[in-house]
């Protein structure tokens, strides 16, 4: 089953999408009690290949890793799929408690929590 996203660029997506083969890892992104939670695919990834920024609201996950075979001038490939790729998603997050962010890296799977700020005070009457 084909699952559309919102966005801006439908149809520069849909065609990124369809000529690119969907390079962009697959996450979840919920929100449970005072957290925000963003498990991420990552098959094959180490966690030394994968780059988390919380900047100006914007939470980014990069994941970069090369082809590591070494190639010389007498190897001709028949057929070369894998090859150096580089991945990236940005989400916006407000009211992020930034000291207490952490990740977790198992099984290619990442797991990137976002607690949130207190920004509400509820104040007694006397």
């Amino acid at each position: 089953m084909i699952q559309y996203r919102q966005t801006r660029n439908l149809p520069i997506d849909m065609i990124d999408s369809m000529l690119l083969g969907n390079p962009s890892f697959k996450v979840n992104v919920y929100q449970q009690n005072n957290n925000y939670t963003i498990t991420a695919e990552l098959p094959g990834f180490n966690k030394e290949d994968i780059n988390i920024e919380y900047d100006n609201n914007i939470l980014t996950i990069s994941a970069e890793h090369s082809d590591k075979e070494n190639t010389n001038d007498e190897q001709h490939y028949l057929i070369r799929e894998r090859n150096a790729k580089k991945q990236s998603r940005q989400f916006i997050f407000k009211h992020i408690d930034t000291a207490n962010i952490n990740a977790t890296m198992e099984n290619g799977m990442l797991i990137v929590n976002l607690p949130m700020k207190q920004s509400k005070t509820k104040i007694s009457i006397d």
